[in-house]
């Protein structure tokens, strides 16, 4: 049976690159990540090549420079995957509808801490 992480143009070890990155960049931040989500071009099979999207909801508390926290997550994503394009939104939860809302329909989770 096939699931929606066989789909994404993700491989194992990309895929838990982005989750030790997103744990380094939430240390150095003194941030918590409640879900990451993969969106975009890399979660359609039939494309080639894209950047890799994703969306990083945090926890509200306690309050995190999400700039800072963002600068973070991309030299950690650097570190662990090489230089390439990575476009990240961040959901604090904070505000309703809008972007975050349309990645988090149309994405595949990657991981949950819920």
């Amino acid at each position: 049976m096939t699931t929606p992480l066989d789909l994404i143009r993700l491989s194992a070890r990309e895929r838990d690159g982005i989750r030790r990155a997103t744990d380094t960049a939430c240390r150095e931040t003194s941030a918590a990540w409640k879900r990451i989500v993969l969106f975009g071009s890399r979660t359609d099979p039939a494309r080639r090549g894209g950047d890799i999207d994703l969306l990083v909801e945090i926890c509200p508390e306690p309050a995190v420079d999400a700039y800072r926290f963002q600068q973070r997550l991309r030299l950690a994503l650097e570190d662990e995957l090489g230089p390439q394009r990575f476009d990240i939104v961040l959901d604090g939860g904070t505000t309703a509808g809008g972007f975050a809302d349309l990645a988090r329909s149309r994405g595949v989770e990657l991981w949950s801490n819920s």
